[in-house]
């Protein structure tokens, strides 16, 4: 059956006089709520089917994908080399790691570029998106995620660094942060040097635009063959004025590369494509060990043990905006083997979960990820006895519901932890966290305030996770009485004084946006 753990109780948790719930979060709950069974019937099981590949389909799109674009990046990647210090080896075995919803068969590409399934003149690509009236086929449409993994550039992640490699992860890391690392290079003399991530997403990015651009910015030879292959497979049109009808746009987002062809006039998009550049790590990371020993339902021991013998890699994602000192640990090998041991049931539910979040949860808070649905979704399938899925109760209408208390839980509790390493929260800092900490800033700020004579306030807000708020001390217009040397170092403040507060992993805000959201509902 399916089970209630984690089953949430809003009035028992409002009753909490430490809890504080977002305006956001009641419109999240909300949402969910509505999941009906009229919303089951819309989504029935065959068409759930046809939003994702069988293995037939799926071969042949990615056979297609790697002969169009994919296998001449990767010429471009190995012939050059990245550039990094001398004392690291050059990186000339690449390997291709297809990640994301297609190869997880969590669902289809935007549009169909398998050669197999023969000429599709598509009226979606001419119809106008309205998330009201879309199925799951539309719904569940993605981009191609593909990662390249430059396997020469191992890092140690074991220290002490026994095997001489030339690359190493600071092996401090803040805590609940922990998903987040810094690289040094190790040259032979043993000094160290941080690597930054801006060095990979810009070296991928030129190899990217070397692939399907020429120098002078004119369609390469591969980016006319894609563009041909598009316009004849969609449409059933001959290739004459080709640059006419379509476009193909490389621009470089957080930590990928993005490929884009779309049709100018229309500007609907026909193919998209996000490129990520990988390093592995030379043994599972331990802040992730209590994945290994965690008790569990799902998945079994042996496929634990499969899972933690793969690679794990580290790619160029910033903490923030503006941050290039900083990696973050990929558990994507894991996470696409994990959706192959997936029982057809609960594939199911879960995409019908993935529906409701593109259809209504998405439009309340953009800020929320299917990642964050797909990390609820692992963490319930723990709790499920693995004999339901071959049993016709309990139905797919309970398992929903039961998934769907699993998600208000973690929305009420305001902590969604990372599958791997639980003690991240993937979660934005709740608002009663932040409630919190602006009352008590606000308290310190105060008390200080008493102590000068006039004062202005101004917030630094860096595009980062950090809030700092100074307060400086402004000289009065009138003049002071003289004082001596003596009594003016001992008893006037000194002309700046400032204190800030730190919040982990919590959205830049100002003083008045603070204000507003929590004092004038």
């Amino acid at each position: 059956m399916a089970g209630n753990e984690g089953r949430y109780d809003r009035l028992s948790i409002s009753k909490d006089p430490h809890f504080f719930i977002s305006k956001k979060a009641q419109e999240i709950l909300e949402v969910l709520d509505e999941a009906n069974h009229n919303f089951m019937q819309n989504n029935t099981s065959s068409k759930i089917k046809k939003s994702y590949f069988n293995e037939a389909e799926l071969e042949s799109f990615l056979q297609k994908a790697y002969t169009l674009y994919v296998n001449a990046i990767k010429s471009g990647l190995e012939e050059t080399c990245l550039a990094i210090p001398s004392a690291c080896r050059e990186n000339t075995s690449i390997t291709i790691l297809d990640t994301g919803s297609i190869p997880e068969k969590f669902g289809k590409p935007i549009q169909n570029i398998s050669s197999s399934v023969g000429i599709v003149r598509d009226q979606e690509l001419i119809a106008v998106d309205d998330s009201k009236t879309q199925g799951p086929r539309t719904l569940l449409k993605t981009d191609h995620d593909l990662m390249f993994i430059l396997e020469d550039l191992i890092i140690c992640n074991n220290l002490p660094n026994v095997t001489n490699f030339c690359l190493e992860i600071e092996p401090k890391s803040e805590p609940g942060s922990e998903h987040f690392v810094q690289i040094y290079t190790v040259a032979q003399d043993n000094t160290k040097e941080i690597l930054k991530n801006t060095l990979a997403n810009e070296y991928l990015l030129k190899i990217v635009e070397g692939a399907f651009f020429t120098e002078k910015r004119m369609p390469s030879s591969l980016s006319k063959r894609l563009q041909n292959f598009i316009r004849e497979n969609l449409f059933g049109l001959p290739c004459r004025n080709l640059n006419s009808s379509t476009e193909v746009s490389i621009l470089q987002e957080g930590p990928s590369v993005n490929m884009k062809v779309t049709l100018l006039k229309t500007h609907k998009l026909l193919l998209d494509c996000d490129f990520l550049l990988a390093l592995p790590l030379e043994c599972w990371p331990s802040c992730a060990n209590e994945w290994i020993t965690r008790t569990r339902k799902w998945p079994s021991q042996d496929t634990v043990k499969t899972l933690t013998a793969h690679s794990c890699y580290v790619v160029a994602k910033p903490r923030f905006a503006g941050d290039d000192d900083f990696w973050r640990i990929s558990f994507s090998k894991q996470e696409l083997d994990l959706a192959k041991e997936l029982p057809e049931k609960a594939r199911h539910v879960y995409l019908r979960l993935k529906v409701l979040f593109k259809k209504k949860i998405k439009l309340v808070y953009p800020e929320m990820k299917t990642y964050h649905m797909k990390t609820a979704f692992y963490w319930w399938m723990e709790e499920q006895d693995p004999s339901q899925w071959e049993e016709t109760n309990p139905t797919r209408e309970d398992l929903l519901e039961s998934l769907i208390q699993k998600v208000k839980f973690f929305i009420m509790s305001g902590n969604l932890p990372h599958y791997f390493i639980p003690t991240v929260n993937l979660l934005p800092v709740s608002s009663y966290q932040r409630f919190r900490i602006l009352t008590s800033f606000t308290i310190l700020a105060k008390n200080w305030i008493k102590k000068v004579r006039t004062k202005t306030v101004t917030i630094n807000s860096a595009s980062g996770d950090t809030i700092a708020i100074k307060l400086k001390r402004r000289e009065s217009q009138t003049k002071a009485p003289k004082l001596t040397e003596k009594n003016f170092t001992s008893s006037r403040p000194r002309i700046d004084r400032s204190v800030s507060a730190q919040v982990s992993r919590g959205r830049t805000f100002s003083m008045e946006g603070a204000r507003k959201r929590f004092f004038t509902r």
